[in-house]
């Protein structure tokens, strides 16, 4: 019998993927980032090929391991949101950075926008991110050395204006400009109006008030910065507006449906000039200040920039980010897009290095696929499926897509083959083509593969799903022992058809010895086919012999869900069941084996730092255990293997020298902690974080106490670092819990 080839029917420990689920009583599965497997294009060994693709990335800087070099963050900006973290290997002048998961739990979840900037001047980047109509500040509280540690202190942002303090609008759409525009030390912001017509000057008013950076207390200081308004029909602005002819500018700019903004010296006189994103145009616009830095005022506008190297050309939407990438000490330029559906979905993040100065930098393009060169990129919701595609024994991998964007609207849907040109023990894969079997030819509307023998040859066929919700069967005529030569030979597999977004696997569900289908679709539920033929001819119903199959809807609050289903097995034998969806979350479902009617029991879930997130796995390196090897909306693909997650920032280190004492230890519901000093402070705090920084418990307490009683009952069993801080003291721990 032929079992489904992405299947490996052999013991399998899935204890928890990279990101922990914070505070859950069960016990944590978890895998690892197998990202040493290595993968060459054109003879190229790829830098980071499992970090996943990039599509419309923001571009921020932190330092992530305490090394005193900034690293890398990119803000995907899709429906959800997703962070990917970067650790800077470069030397001066090279630009050299490494995907390094394991410091993405420690970003908060986030939506449309997200900056890293030093607000309070401590030299700790700290985050701005966007809400509804709004902004979200979280501070930075890591200790020296350690790693960042978010605490939310603003939820949403306000600012004083004639009406009296208001939430400081931006538009979801758009992308703020955070920078000291005034150069007094702190940050303010520019931002388009509620209309998106004019920018607003919210001038930060905490050096003016405070005489130090730690607070945020902004000012609508000129709801006309720069004396412009955006023009209503056409990619330019309108200069030397007084602000005095408001309803009709207003009225003309009313279609204004989102703008990115960066201030930048760009001319070396100590003002802010601006490069402005338009959601309609392909090109950054360098607005040019006049002025000064109380009274902007701008004076040019440059249409297509920059004028002295090739100009920005991207399908629509823009978005500048201003950021030394070569460690030169000379802040470059990199332009990404910012809206997710209408605009290129590889090789579109520009890259200029700035070869001017600090003072007046001069932009060159290098080239336009920053990091994504170094990326298996499949266009956008890659969907991969494991495939012994040339009978050597070794599995490859084949990555289905949504499509390569084109021209607005029009994508290229295509398979891309990953070719095992390594061993049994160590696997190495080669980029072949991106067009296997020439399926871009027919012109299907996103294609997600699945294989199994489908007609007892015993070579491996092939069954598409595509995004109008219908399957196509390929017979092999390849053989057994023999390459595969996958040729059409039933479209519109038995007139299936279960809505949109066909995401099929062939495995036998209920131990008949035939293949059966199951196929997860755009409303998050599972559609059970059961296989009614023989060996040598399958035979299905065109409709579900159960479209809830297992009561599986990962469709969460509205509008969507893209399931994708990948059935296996566990440890003991029972089938098991994980589920991608929309929102990047991978869940587990058993209680399947006899149940094939009832409701399936949702076991655990865990998150992939994506979106549209699709699993399958097999024993790619011969150890008796499955890898997983996940695509997802940016396509890319991730490779994960079983492990437990490295510690970040666990160091016994304190400014007054003091190591806690904690008993017992391991310890399973409660610890007691005992400070080596006692203080006259009544009052002091104690925070409890995991391996990752992420902050999980934080109380206060009066730390002049000699003994301290915690309950731990709440925490999942791992390592945790402990702190106790006050005024006069400070100390740290660590335990375990069981």
């Amino acid at each position: 019998m032929q079992i489904l080839l992405q299947m490996n029917k052999k013991p399998v420990f899935l204890l928890a993927l990279l990101l922990l689920t914070i505070l859950s009583p069960k016990a944590q599965m978890s895998f690892v980032a197998y990202d040493t497997v290595p993968v060459f294009s054109n003879d190229t060994l790829l830098q980071n090929p499992w970090a996943g693709g990039l599509n419309c990335p923001q571009f921020s800087q932190i330092d992530l391991d305490g090394d005193g070099k900034l690293d890398l963050v990119t803000f995907e900006r899709d429906f959800y949101g997703s962070v990917k973290t970067f650790i800077n290997k470069g030397n001066s002048g090279e630009v050299n950075y490494v995907h390094t998961p394991e410091y993405q739990p420690l970003f908060p979840e986030m939506r449309n926008w997200m900056m890293l900037r030093d607000y309070n001047c401590d030299g700790k980047m700290d985050i701005f991110t966007s809400v509804p109509a709004g902004v979200a500040v979280y501070r930075n509280d890591a200790g020296e050395g350690e790693v960042p540690a978010f605490t939310k202190v603003e939820p949403l942002l306000r600012t004083q204006t004639s009406n009296g303090k208001l939430p400081l609008f931006i538009s979801t759409q758009d992308v703020p400009a955070i920078s000291d525009i005034d150069h007094d030390g702190d940050l303010d912001i520019l931002s388009f109006n509620t209309l998106g017509s004019r920018v607003e000057y919210h001038q930060n008013m905490t050096m003016e008030n405070h005489s130090d950076c730690g607070h945020l207390d902004y000012k609508l200081q000129n709801p006309c910065w720069g004396y412009f308004s955006e023009a209503g029909n056409t990619n330019n602005v309108n200069l030397y507006d007084t602000c005095d002819t408001a309803p009709k500018l207003l009225q003309k700019s009313a279609k204004h449906a989102g703008s990115t903004l960066l201030a930048i010296d760009l001319s070396g006189n100590g003002v802010k000039d601006l490069l402005l994103g338009d959601i309609t145009y392909p090109n950054l616009v360098k607005l040019t200040n006049g002025g000064t830095t109380d009274q902007a005022g701008i004076t040019d506008v440059e249409i297509n920039f920059p004028a002295n190297s090739q100009p920005v050309d991207l399908t629509v939407f823009p978005a500048p980010y201003f950021l030394d990438v070569n460690n030169d000490d000379l802040k470059d330029l990199i332009v990404a897009p910012n809206n997710p559906n209408t605009s290129e979905n590889h090789n579109n993040v520009w890259y200029y290095r700035n070869e001017g100065t600090a003072d007046v930098p001069e932009f060159q393009l290098q080239h336009t696929g920053f990091l994504q060169q170094g990326m298996i990129d499949a266009g956008e919701r890659s969907y991969p499926a494991f495939l012994d595609e040339n009978a050597d024994g070794l599995m490859d991998i084949i990555i289905g897509n949504f499509g390569y964007f084109e021209n607005a609207g029009e994508y290229s849907s295509q398979l891309m083959l990953l070719r095992n040109t390594g061993t049994s023990e160590a696997p190495t894969y080669t980029v072949v083509t991106d067009d296997y079997a020439e399926l871009s030819e027919p012109g299907f509307d996103g294609i997600y593969p699945a294989f199994g023998d489908m007609d007892g040859d015993d070579d491996p066929d092939m069954l598409i799903g595509d995004e109008e919700g219908r399957l196509h069967y390929f017979r092999n005529d390849g053989g057994e022992g023999n390459p595969a030569d996958f040729t059409i030979s039933h479209p519109n597999y038995f007139e299936i058809d279960i809505g949109q977004s066909a995401k099929p696997q062939l495995v036998d569900v209920n131990n008949d010895g035939l293949l059966d289908i199951v196929v997860g679709e755009r409303e998050g539920t599972i559609n059970y086919f059961k296989n009614t033929g023989t060996a040598e001819e399958a035979q299905f119903s065109s409709s579900p012999t159960n479209e809830q199959f297992g009561g599986i809807d990962v469709m969460k609050e509205c509008c969507t869900g893209y399931s994708a289903p990948f059935m296996t097995y566990d440890s003991l034998g029972n089938k098991i069941m994980y589920v991608g969806s929309e929102q990047g979350k991978l869940y587990r479902y058993t209680n399947i084996d006899n149940n094939l009617e009832g409701t399936f029991s949702l076991s655990d879930s865990l998150y992939l730092h994506g979106t549209n997130v699709a699993a399958t796995g097999t024993d790619i390196n011969g150890d008796g255990k499955n890898e997983l090897a996940y695509g997802e909306f940016a396509g890319g693909i991730g490779l994960l293997k079983e492990g437990t997650p490295p510690g970040l920032g666990f160091r016994n280190k304190n400014t007054a020298g003091q190591i806690l004492k904690i008993y017992p230890n391991p310890a399973k519901d409660a610890i007691r902690i005992e400070p080596q000093t006692k203080t006259s402070d009544s009052e002091g705090s104690i925070t409890i974080t995991n391996i990752y920084g992420q902050q999980l418990i934080k109380k206060p307490f009066g730390i002049y106490r000699e003994k301290i009683h915690l309950n731990i009952e709440g925490l999942p069993p791992g390592a945790y670092l402990i702190r106790l801080v006050s005024n006069e003291y400070k100390a740290s721990g660590k335990f375990i819990k069981e």
